[in-house]
């Protein structure tokens, strides 16, 4: 291998600039301004990577969140911190370093270094920052030569570089033992040295160019298990050599009264140097000592957008629907993050307040009756503890629960393409959004939960997407066709199934015309114990004849106008929700 050298300036060595060419940004689409959204979206970015990678490849996190060093790919918050979206070039640098600890995992890398440590004698106790080095080296070499005819060697090079650039050392100096790992990296991976290497580096390049072949030649055998051994007899055998090499270095020994300053003349001896030291250092301690790492409520919202993330639920339906000839179609559920920007119809927020309120009234009325006092078993009233020394009835038992009146309430909206009105200066979709914000609005306070989902066909699947979360209504773009069974179903897996009232609202403005049949839809929802009302909102005379034909008497309101809808909403509510 032919390696040639580069000019110095001022004692410090200058090497090839890396590629400017930014390979994540042919892949990387979704990305936010948000910072822990686009933290959360740059992990999840990585863990996909590690996906293509291989399966036994360590779970990924941010330094903060909870993880297991030993036993996860840690990664830096603040080498990405400051500026989001994540440039391309940063994204690309933290998929070098995921592909180096994959391929690591992979190739059991944690597996060699334990075997060598443990087959070497160390002749003194500095020695073992030179031994850990030469390992991780090593093994940087191993997998940068696997990895060669693939994408990924493209990451890693950018990867390698940066480190690279990173090193302060001169290397006119004596090396340390990352110094040493510092230009082994240069001569293995780029073909350069520095011009002005000191000549202790000679011979340890030397045994490395000697052995550069048998590594190399490591990614042939058939199995892994002989990769591995074979590459311990490696670096067993160099690490003899090299123990040797630097045994002949003239030590540097501090006078006793001299000032503790950095080693300037040979090898460190009381602080290690190693890559993974430093590394581990950098993600715990950044500027002034301050932690780098994310904190405790920023790790805490980065892992809860990351548990956002699609579900699928195709499985499950197939389970659910009893009909073997049912045509389910793939059916994932997903949540919006496009903020609606519509303002709430004040009239309609306080008449649909009125009728909260009134079920809260009558929920309050219901505890009163419900609670027996002057009984000899119960549960303890704290308001007649008084009567323990007289007759002892200091019980109460509730006949009826205030929980009971609470109701799982699912608004399931047909966001198809007729939705969106194409053509028309009329908007059914607007005016469905307009009417969610206002009852999400009025719904605040009381003790109903509350859900607003958005489905349609995309590609022969169904899209279940939560529109309404933590007080927030989302928004999403009317398309595809009218997967209704689907969505029904989906939309009633989704609730909560110790609840004793459940309450599906499906609002549309045509028929199905994909997916599960709606009588699969409603027969679930029969077993489940879920009501289930159509909204029909200016369907033709075909669309009110289907509805009509497939759902129960009384399980329909059909309504001329799309802006008829609050009016709608608000007569069912007093219906359901107010009856005894």
């Amino acid at each position: 291998m032919r390696v040639k050298t580069v000019d110095s300036n001022n004692k410090k060595y200058k090497t090839p600039e890396y590629s400017q060419q930014e390979y994540s940004r042919y892949w990387r689409k979704n990305y936010s301004r948000h910072e822990a959204t686009e933290l959360a979206a740059a992990l999840a970015a990585m863990r996909k990577v590690a996906g293509h990678i291989g399966i036994n490849v360590k779970p990924i996190y941010w330094q903060g969140m909870s993880a297991s060093p030993g036993n996860s790919i840690i990664l830096n918050p603040a080498d990405v911190k400051g500026t989001y979206p994540i440039p391309f070039q940063k994204i690309d640098l933290m998929v070098g370093k995921v592909v180096r600890e994959a391929f690591g995992c992979i190739e059991w890398d944690e597996w060699v270094e334990d075997q060598v440590k443990r087959r070497v004698s160390l002749p003194a106790e500095e020695m073992k920052d030179y031994l850990d080095n030469l390992i991780c080296t090593l093994e940087d070499i191993y997998i940068t030569e696997l990895v060669r005819p693939t994408v990924w060697h493209l990451y890693l090079s950018k990867y390698w570089r940066t480190l690279i650039n990173k090193r302060e050392r001169d290397p006119s100096l004596p090396p340390t033992a990352s110094s040493i790992a510092s230009v082994w990296r240069e001569v293995m991976f780029f073909q350069t040295l520095p011009s002005n290497l000191h000549y202790y580096y000679d011979d340890l390049i030397k045994v490395l160019l000697e052995n550069f072949e048998k590594i190399t030649e490591l990614k042939n055998l058939s199995t892994l298990t002989e990769r591995r051994e074979r590459r311990v007899e490696i670096y067993l055998k160099m690490w003899t050599r090299i123990c040797s090499i630097i045994g002949e270095w003239e030590k540097f020994v501090f006078a006793p009264d001299a000032v503790n300053i950095e080693d300037e003349a040979g090898a460190k001896i009381k602080k290690p140097d190693t890559r993974e030291k430093k590394e581990e250092d950098a993600g715990q301690d950044g500027e002034e000592g301050k932690p780098t790492g994310l904190d405790e409520e920023l790790a805490a919202e980065v892992s809860f957008k990351l548990d956002e993330g699609e579900s699928d639920l195709t499985q499950h339906i197939s389970v659910a629907v009893e009909d073997p000839r049912a045509k389910a179609m793939n059916t994932i559920f997903t949540r919006a993050v496009a903020k609606c920007n519509l303002n709430p119809n004040q009239s309609q927020v306080e008449r649909l307040r009125r009728i909260f309120q009134i079920q809260k009234t009558m929920a309050r009325r219901a505890r009163v009756k419900g609670i027996i006092r002057g009984v000899d078993m119960g549960k303890i009233d704290a308001r007649r503890l008084y009567r323990v020394p007289l007759d002892g009835k200091i019980f109460k038992m509730r006949d009826i629960l205030g929980s009971d009146y609470a109701w799982n309430i699912s608004i399931v909206a047909d966001a198809s393409a007729s939705m969106a009105g194409k053509g028309t200066a009329h908007k059914p979709w607007t005016v469905a959004e307009q009417t969610f914000v206002s009852l999400a609005q009025a719904a605040k306070g009381f003790f109903n939960h509350l859900e607003v989902f958005g489905y349609q066909e995309k590609s022969n699947q169904c899209n279940l997407i939560q529109l309404y979360r933590e007080g927030e209504l989302y928004t999403i773009t009317p398309e595809g066709k009218t997967p209704t069974g689907q969505a029904i179903i989906a939309a009633a897996m989704l609730m909560k199934k110790n609840d004793r009232r459940k309450l599906i609202i499906h609002i549309t403005d045509g028929a199905a015309n994909c997916g599960v049949s709606v009588v699969d839809a409603l027969e679930y929802c029969r077993r489940n114990g879920i009501d289930l009302i159509t909204i029909g909102c200016g369907c033709n005379v075909q669309t009110k004849q289907f509805l009509l034909e497939r759902y129960p008497r009384g399980a329909v309101y059909l309504m001329d106008d799309i802006h008829h809808l609050p009016e709608g909403l608000e007569i069912l509510f007093r219906d359901r929700l107010l009856k005894n």
